[in-house]
């Protein structure tokens, strides 16, 4: 296993570094801050990986998350590859991967019950690590444009900010700008993080369930329970 993440995580560096030249061949110079922040990310993800209590599939939506944001490059939050505004859909992989993570995380402290009170606050405890991710990310795009002004890329305020076909003022005196981007965000946001949730809590069940059917008897061998 820890060769399978040395090999995961050098893929993926390997990734964000093949980008960074494709950006700067593309003239989208403001993808290149973000794709150092994506590699410095992996490599915190595996230092953290038995501290978050990490699987591969979740080491592996993490760093997908960050690519789809990374094919920014290709202009695609000007034009949407796919039938979703792309702003849309990176925030939702953004998201969905840290309620794996959190719940995965603070799943240790959970009572065998589901429904008790300790689980409540465990999952609200979950849905509110998550959005805190997402809100830090939209902190840094505020203090981003407050220093570098219009532009793409993370820090900066552009293509998948705003509403298509409106640019600058126009954009801002219209519809109020950033402020209807950073709703979408969130609402975004919360799908990924609730629907991560949910799945989370339908595996844990059917683990528990595959668990309550067999027991070990003294021989050590499986018996299904009746």
């Amino acid at each position: 296993m820890f060769t399978d993440l040395k090999i995961l995580t050098g893929i993926s560096i390997l990734i964000f570094l093949v980008m960074i030249p494709i950006g700067y061949l593309r003239g989208v110079y403001a993808f290149i801050p973000d794709l150092v922040l994506f590699i410095a990310l992996t490599l915190f993800y595996y230092w953290t990986y038995d501290t978050f209590r990490m699987n591969m599939p979740i080491f592996t939506m993490l760093i997908f998350g960050h690519i789809l944001h990374a094919c920014g490059i290709f202009g695609w939050y000007s034009t949407s590859p796919v039938s979703i505004q792309w702003d849309h859909v990176t925030h939702f992989f953004g998201a969905f991967p840290y309620a794996l993570v959190f719940y995965r995380f603070f799943s240790q402290w959970a009572d065998a019950k589901w429904f008790t009170k300790k689980n409540i606050v465990l999952l609200l405890t979950v849905f509110l690590a998550a959005t805190g991710v997402g809100a830090v990310v939209e902190l840094s795009e505020f203090v981003g444009y407050l220093q570098l002004g219009f532009g793409e890329g993370v820090f900066q305020f552009g293509p998948g900010d705003g509403v298509a076909g409106l640019t600058g003022s126009d954009l801002v005196d219209a519809v109020g700008g950033g402020w209807i981007n950073e709703g979408w965000d969130f609402v975004w946001n919360t799908i990924g993080i609730l629907v991560g949730m949910a799945l989370m809590i339908i595996i844990s069940l059917f683990k528990k369930k595959a668990e309550n059917a067999y027991y070990f008897e003294p021989a050590g061998s499986y018996s299904k329970r009746i």
